[in-house]
């Protein structure tokens, strides 16, 4: 068993259609966070949705958390997720490129093409100055994300993190999609959650949103069992001591079940309704396992996703009360 870490602070920010906050609340709200953080400083710029997104959700984590913005602590690090979303804006420069030549290369948006800009412009806004991670891996970059920060705390080399994904779903990404056959119904539209992870004194110290008990991944054709298994062993708890599993995303959904009878059978399998969060949606289903004990469940919750490319993530999760 290795040691939980406290689950501080939250951000969770959906476009219309994919959560219950719409535009205009998310607006509103982003307007606020940009006037607190330009207070006797020069007003800050953002460029694109996935910059809005992520800024909005990392202010409200490190607010919660009480983390004073912009912090100047070079003990919180940054480990975000954003795949998908990249390749979107990737692909938005270049159609505009070959239609209209170098006057279509848009040098404001050509920073938005590497994929550690996101990361890097949260970092330089919020003044965090702890080492920074970027992860490139599809829909579970966000997951990923998460086993990065966690391994950081327990390591010992930052004293939190700000973790979780982001994702900016183009029509040129949703196109792509369904030339491959692997369409989802989704619609274009930006959404992010982020944590802000801390290290904690003891495994019983409690309080904020919640703590992440374990995290681990697998791979190949015994993805989902080997990522549970994994999980359970890194959180030191058996399979009947699960509460209930969430699930993120899944490609094959009836394996996924199956196998969730096997390992941990008796627990109730409950589908995410932010499963097309892409790079965000394991981070959301984190979020919505800390809030289960709003439903009468009290125990641990294992948290899983898979993507198309035989790979898993699994996470388990204890809610801030009870």
């Amino acid at each position: 068993m290795k040691p939980p870490v406290r689950m501080s602070g939250i951000g969770a920010v959906c476009s219309p259609g994919e959560g219950e906050r719409g535009s205009e609340g998310s607006a509103r709200r982003l307007n606020e966070a940009l006037s607190a953080l330009s207070q006797g400083r020069p007003q800050v710029r953002l460029f694109h949705g996935i910059e809005e997104v992520t800024f909005l959700a990392a202010h409200e984590a490190l607010s919660i958390s009480g983390v004073r913005v912009p912090s100047g602590r070079d003990d919180i690090g940054v480990a975000l997720g954003v795949e998908e979303g990249i390749d979107g804006i990737k692909a938005c420069y270049y159609r505009r490129l070959l239609e209209d030549g170098p006057l279509g290369a848009s040098p404001i948006a050509f920073p938005f093409t590497a994929p550690n800009t996101i990361a890097a412009r949260i970092s330089i806004l919020f003044d965090i100055r702890g080492e920074s991670f970027t992860v490139c891996s599809g829909s579970l970059s966000g997951a990923q994300a998460i086993g990065l920060a966690l391994e950081s705390l327990r390591e010992g080399r930052c004293a939190a993190v700000l973790t979780g994904g982001a994702t900016s779903v183009e029509q040129e990404h949703l196109d792509a999609l369904r030339h491959l056959g692997q369409s989802n119904g989704g619609q274009p539209g930006c959404g992010a959650c982020l944590l802000l992870l801390e290290r904690q004194a003891s495994a019983d110290e409690r309080g904020g949103a919640g703590q992440l008990l374990g995290y681990a991944e697998g791979f190949g054709k015994a993805d989902i069992r080997h990522a549970i298994e994994a999980c359970l062993e890194d959180a030191g708890l058996f399979p009947e001591q699960i509460d209930s599993v969430r699930v993120s995303s899944a490609s094959d959904l009836r394996s996924l079940v199956e196998t969730l009878r096997e390992v941990v059978a008796g627990a109730p399998v409950i589908r995410s309704p932010s499963s097309r969060l892409h790079s965000a949606s394991f981070p959301m289903a984190v979020v919505e396992a800390a809030g289960h004990v709003a439903d009468g469940m009290h125990g641990p919750v294992l948290v899983v996703g898979t993507d198309c490319l035989a790979g898993a993530s699994a996470s388990i999760v204890r809610g801030g009360r009870g």
